[in-house]
């Protein structure tokens, strides 16, 4: 019985001192500092050409939990106006070191604008942008302890990462409304390209702003040889003759447009059929409210096909030929031709043999299945598709 008792002595006070032990190890607040590096002068207004150069050097002490802990860190990002710091954008990039006797960060001009064009509230005037560091401790979510360091505040103007938009706007219409053109990378002016119907009538080139605000836009139209653009209010507008789908293309180097008319989008390709007509176009149905191609086709399994445009020199007639039906290309010109991308269902401009080809699922045994295949290239340089089987 002795021997009892003694058990369950030990086993209390055993129980005893754990919880004090686990009363020691309540984590709190107690703060941080972030230290800019003054030796690095930031650049107050940021610009591609100097992107690969420093924005800034960082330094902080470890955080101060309470008890011994081991906090993880990443820097954040925010507009000094967010009061409620509820829109923080997270630095994901290499330029943070932590080992267990130092906590540093570096940023590029690049990565840096990457965070502020992050921002809900980005804008291509000046910013009042605080940098944080947020320690964590747990790797839990639900139960994991953070806490935040001085914020270090910036003034800074960046580059948008918008893509360039130009807006195709009839007379009498606000720019908001009409169709696009984009190009192909923020700092780009050669290649705005985009997809659309136009009703007949008069048209001028509306540019906006780098973040895409059309507020005070800059206007082209017609120059003084046919193809040719001219800038200002007053300049003629560009006369469209004939209502229907159009690619159009703008240069701003050489003040250039291309008015290219075609019939419909549709597919070719290996997974159209075995045998001749492959390069041929299986012609889409086009939705005036969706701004949507699509058509419900069947495919053989594990061959591939991309998508086409084309102009037909009369109306598109498709003959009653093996599944699926083409249209034969010998009264057809070629316009362009998307193919897909690394990223799923995205498509970009791609007339190289074997690039961006699109397998049908499955194994090629001759055998096909049915799908609805929907495109859509109303958003310029944002083509999508989507594939249903049915």
């Amino acid at each position: 019985m002795k021997n009892i008792y003694k058990i369950v002595f030990t086993i209390l006070l055993f129980a005893t001192f754990s919880c004090e032990d686990n009363k020691d190890l309540i984590v709190s607040a107690n703060g941080f500092e972030l230290r800019k590096d003054a030796t690095v002068t930031s650049p107050l207004v940021l610009t591609e050409a100097t992107a690969t150069n420093i924005f800034a050097k960082f330094e902080w002490d470890s955080a101060n939990n309470g008890p011994a802990t081991v906090s993880t860190y990443t820097l954040q990002v925010f507009d000094h106006n967010d009061v409620t710091l509820s829109n923080p954008v997270e630095y994901t990039g290499n330029g943070l070191v932590v080992s267990p006797t130092s906590r540093k960060g570096t940023l590029t001009v690049e990565e840096f604008n990457k965070l502020i064009n992050g921002l809900p509230t980005y804008k291509c005037s000046e910013m009042d942008i605080d940098i944080r560091i947020k320690s964590l401790v747990g790797g839990n979510a639900a139960n994991a302890f953070s806490q935040y360091s001085n914020p270090i505040n910036v003034k800074v103007t960046g580059y948008s990462l918008k893509f360039p938009v130009m807006a195709f706007v009839k007379a009498g219409n606000t720019p908001s409304t009409e169709p696009r053109v984009a190009a192909s990378a923020p700092s780009s002016n050669t290649d705005y390209v985009g997809y659309m119907y136009l009703d007949a009538g008069n048209y001028k080139f509306y540019q906006a702003d780098a973040c895409q605000d059309f507020t005070t836009p800059t206007i082209y139209g017609a120059g003084g040889t046919a193809g040719s653009l001219s800038s200002g209010a007053s300049a003629p507008s560009i006369s469209v003759a004939t209502a229907g789908q159009y690619l159009v293309r703008v240069n701003l180097s050489n003040n250039t447009y291309t008015l290219t008319p075609f019939t419909s989008f549709g597919i070719f390709g290996t997974a159209t059929r075995s045998g001749l007509g492959t390069g041929f176009q299986v012609p889409f149905t086009y939705d005036n409210t969706t701004k949507k191609w699509s058509l419900e086709v069947d495919l053989i399994k594990g061959r591939k096909f991309k998508f086409k445009s084309n102009l037909w020199t009369g109306a598109v007639v498709v003959p009653a030929l093996p599944n699926p039906p083409y249209a034969p290309g010998t009264a057809s010109t070629s316009v362009s031709i998307l193919g897909k991308t690394s990223a799923p269902s995205v498509l970009v401009e791609n007339s190289t043999t074997g690039q961006g080809d699109i397998s049908v699922p499955g194994t090629d045994d001759g055998s096909r299945d049915r799908y609805k295949i929907v495109l859509d290239v109303s958003k310029p340089r944002g083509y999508t598709y989507t594939m249903t089987k049915i």
